[in-house]
């Protein structure tokens, strides 16, 4: 596994990357304190993992986002930065990012291993006030209380007509249904009756359509094409 990150704190530095040597030991770690190193990088040197802060001394890390993804579409990009604005997020996630920690929650380490193996799994790791403030920009009612306050349902929610105008199969749009509500792939495949294999292909196809690289990306873009998810 190649991982690099970029982050113009030498004690964030060595934090980072004490955690990442211990998480993945055999990892090949390579970090970047200015945007501009670690622009010219991400040109020449394919990663499966980057871990990017947005303040950066000569720049923001969002235009490195937007290149790795770019040059790289199947790299894994993580945001560590303290930015906690609803610009700062949707701008990371529209430019490729898959997921977005505050600094304050990545010091628990195990916040920060954990949250590359979600990556790795599909998933789309939020700091608890990123993913609060992204529904709220979202316009997702109720999204936030739904996981304490609505039990798993015993089937799965109605597939809506046909749509061609947006891409999306009716059972693509159905699954979209159950990410937005926070169901992992095999919540989806149980409440939709498939394999869980037949979950994955339906998202890779739902990215591929969408022109997207995560859950969050895909609910974004799904309801800007006027999908009520």
């Amino acid at each position: 596994m190649k991982i690099t990150f970029v982050d113009d704190s030498p004690l964030m530095r060595q934090t980072i990357g004490q955690v990442l040597a211990q998480g993945f030991p055999d990892a090949k770690i390579t970090s970047f304190e200015t945007l501009g190193a670690a622009m010219a990088f991400a040109r020449e040197e394919e990663q499966d993992h980057w871990l990017i802060d947005l303040g950066l001394p000569d720049g923001s890390g969002i235009d490195l986002i937007r290149q790795v993804r770019e040059t790289f579409p199947l790299t894994h990009i993580l945001v560590i930065t303290v930015f906690a604005d609803a610009d700062n997020i949707v701008n990371s996630i529209q430019a490729g990012a898959n997921g977005y920690l505050l600094k304050e929650d990545m010091q628990r380490a195990q916040s920060l291993a954990s949250s590359i193996e979600a990556i790795r799994q599909g998933g789309t790791p939020l700091s608890p006030l990123i993913a609060s403030r992204l529904l709220a920009r979202m316009q997702i009612p109720g999204l936030q209380t739904l996981a304490k306050s609505e039990p798993l349902p015993t089937s799965s929610p109605s597939a809506p007509p046909d749509t061609p105008a947006h891409g999306l199969a009716p059972r693509e749009v159905e699954l979209l249904l159950l990410l937005a509500r926070g169901y992992t792939y095999q919540e989806a495949a149980k409440l939709m009756a498939v394999e869980l294999g037949t979950v994955q292909t339906y998202v890779k196809r739902i990215y591929t359509k969408l022109a997207v690289n995560s859950r969050t990306q895909a609910i974004f873009e799904a309801r800007a094409l006027g999908i009520s998810l």
